[in-house]
């Protein structure tokens, strides 16, 4: 296991119970990825009022921290962005259901004086070798990149799909979540980044790579996206399943830019 991982793993067990499997408990936990707690935090008020007296608590920390933690019994439900590693999970046996598929949209404040960059260019300005707008036709301003911590999903994503495997530059600005990303680039002169969306965030230009444009109506023309996906340990009880299904079934999912797997 990576120095990171093992990091990430002890500082969460610091204060982070242990799941009894072997217990009913009413009080459910689910952790991971943050793009789709949107969604999540809406559908499970749905499956609290229909399981009176079970609460379930939300939080994010990342794919990789969720899978982490779904592994070592420290929560119910890991939501991830990516597929289970064995260093992440210590080879922990999960059962997955994913909750649909979702654009992962490359933002810039529109301070920059760009709408439209190459894949080469864009590659260029994550890892760093392009430090100015000026060098793709748009203002004399650096760019600056915001990205997200190692555990997220949404990067490893960004890093298979669109950097060819190279890593973001060591100067990027780092945020927590999804949101706090796309907050960052609104507020940042010359950012650059990458938020998890089915919908058009305001305030900013998503960009269009290439000839590809990104539209709410057409999302399957879009070949960039995640699929966050909901992982659970095969000791799990009934009310930990019955979540899942109620989380990866609920017709609204759409309305917050979770599309159903391309077929």
């Amino acid at each position: 296991m990576s120095g990171w991982v093992l990091a990430l793993l002890l500082s969460m067990a610091a204060f982070m119970g242990t799941v009894d499997f072997s217990a009913p408990s009413r009080h459910l936990t689910v952790a991971g990825a943050t793009g789709s707690l949107a969604y999540l935090r809406r559908a499970v008020a749905g499956w609290e009022r229909l399981h009176p007296g079970y609460t379930v608590s939300i939080s994010g920390g990342g794919s990789i921290a969720g899978l982490v933690e779904v592994s070592q019994g420290r929560i119910n439900i890991g939501i991830s962005d990516v597929t289970p590693k064995n260093e992440w999970t210590g080879g922990a046996a999960l059962f997955s259901k994913p909750l649909g598929q979702m654009p992962l949209l490359m933002i810039a404040r529109p301070d920059t004086g760009v709408k439209n960059v190459s894949l080469s260019q864009l590659r260029d300005m994550f890892t760093g070798r392009i430090r100015s707008w000026k060098n793709i036709g748009g203002k004399e301003t650096p760019v600056i990149v915001v990205s997200r911590p190692l555990a997220s999903g949404a990067l490893e994503v960004l890093r298979q799909q669109v950097l060819q495997g190279k890593p973001v530059t060591s100067r990027a600005i780092v945020q927590l979540s999804n949101g706090a990303v796309l907050a960052a680039v609104k507020e940042t002169p010359g950012a650059l980044g990458f938020v998890e969306s089915g919908r058009l965030p305001k305030m900013v230009e998503v960009l269009r790579v290439g000839s590809l444009r990104y539209s709410p109506d057409f999302p399957y023309e879009w070949p960039y996206h995640v699929v966050p996906t909901l992982y659970w340990h095969r000791q799990s009880g009934g009310m930990t399943r019955s979540l899942v299904d109620f989380l990866a079934t609920r017709p609204y999912r759409s309305q917050y830019g979770l599309f159903p797997l391309a077929s």
